[in-house]
């Protein structure tokens, strides 16, 4: 008598229904995960343009600003008083990043000096469904990336 070896087609099927379970709850913890690294990432690139600027305004030696558009959620840099943009950025809808969330305090622009310094301290806080970073230039042009309310630099 011969015995057959292998799986039947219930087996095999409650297999892969539990496969898909595990994969769809994974799935589901993964997505916030992703919404926090778009986050991490875009204020990386936002403190990355600020010291960009800082550069651009040693090297011509002359003022450049830092505009932003809170509700096209989009920044650019450019010569202050001059035509000549350095940099345009957008961290909205259709891009790279997608954040709902782009503002700046005190005020939507920010002026840097060619030796590095500002007028005040900017905070420039960038987020994802209620997760946010802010990335605070201070007036002494240090640039740094924390965790929104709190002192400590992010990680």
């Amino acid at each position: 008598m011969r015995t057959a070896r292998g799986f039947t087609l219930v087996e095999i099927l409650m297999v892969l229904i539990l496969l898909g379970l595990v994969s769809a709850l994974g799935a589901w913890r993964m997505i916030p995960a992703l919404d926090h690294e778009r986050v991490r990432r875009a204020a990386g690139i936002v403190m990355s343009d600020l010291r960009y600027a800082q550069n651009m305004a040693a090297r011509h030696r002359q003022p450049v600003a830092v505009i932003v558009s809170p509700s096209l959620q989009m920044y650019l840099i450019r010569e202050l008083g001059g035509t000549t943009v350095y940099r345009e950025r957008f961290l909205g809808e259709d891009s790279d990043f997608d954040l709902d969330q782009l503002q700046v305090t005190p005020t939507n622009s920010v002026e840097i000096f060619p030796n590095g310094i500002t007028g005040a301290t900017t905070v420039f806080t960038v987020g994802i469904d209620g997760f946010t970073r802010q990335i605070k230039l201070s007036r002494t042009g240090q640039v740094r990336v924390v965790a929104a309310g709190s002192g400590a630099p992010s990680k």
